[in-house]
């Protein structure tokens, strides 16, 4: 129930934002990768990354602060076969992945961006973003040889909607007063342990987070 409400208030923020006055709107196109039960290290595995596209709202406050809604959709997979301590689990997992986000930017140069009388690199604007979101996931694992542990993992109930706050940072150019195209990195920190599907079979109590990166292209609709 809690989710479901969540998902409501992210819907209707989101929605809210197409009536706002000042608006822009654009897509991305990037990466998605994470870090979960089929990663070693603390970062994501590279060779893992995957094709990610989506659409964003953003309504501009000030010059310096902003609201943005996000509609992305990635994959995310992970496989033992990369690392040779696990080849004896000899397990991998895909899945799909939509996220709905609403969050607020804050652009500490901002005021730069649209000024045309500067040249572009002193038009570049570092900017940070945080918020909240749904992701939307049908992770599918599968084992080579699957033991209770991922028999457990097999049989498990959790839900294909979680909750997910993202967190970052990007470097955004102005291409006039009305088109902007930036650069951005994204974690999204997740309540769950069972993104990829696995939890008993590997780093059980640890949650996984994913993450999206790539290039976003603005355009300021009214």
């Amino acid at each position: 129930m809690r989710i479901f409400t969540l998902l409501l208030a992210i819907t209707a923020s989101a929605l809210s934002l197409l009536a706002q006055p000042a608006l822009e709107g654009g897509v991305f196109l990037g990466v998605s990768n994470y870090q979960g039960d089929f990663t070693l290290n603390t970062a994501p595995e590279l060779s893992e990354s995957n094709l990610a596209v989506g659409l964003a709202v953003r309504h501009p406050l000030t010059k310096t602060k902003a609201l943005r809604a996000n509609l992305t959709f990635g994959k995310l997979t992970g496989n033992d076969a990369n690392f040779a301590i696990r080849e004896q689990r000899g397990a991998s997992f895909q899945t799909t992945l939509i996220e709905l986000s609403v969050m607020g930017e804050w652009e500490p140069f901002g005021q730069n961006r649209t000024d045309l009388t500067l040249d572009l690199g002193q038009r570049l604007s570092p900017y940070f973003f945080a918020g909240a979101g749904m992701a939307f996931i049908s992770p599918k694992p599968v084992f080579g040889e699957p033991d209770e542990a991922a028999a457990e993992d097999l049989n498990a109930d959790y839900s294909n909607v979680q909750l997910a706050v993202p967190l970052g940072l990007g470097l955004r150019a102005g291409i006039n007063e009305k088109m902007s195209l930036s650069l951005e990195l994204g974690m999204r920190k997740t309540l769950t342990d069972y993104l990829d599907g696995v939890s008993s079979a590997g780093k059980k109590d640890t949650d996984d987070w994913y993450l999206f990166g790539g290039a976003m292209f603005l355009y300021r609709i009214r």
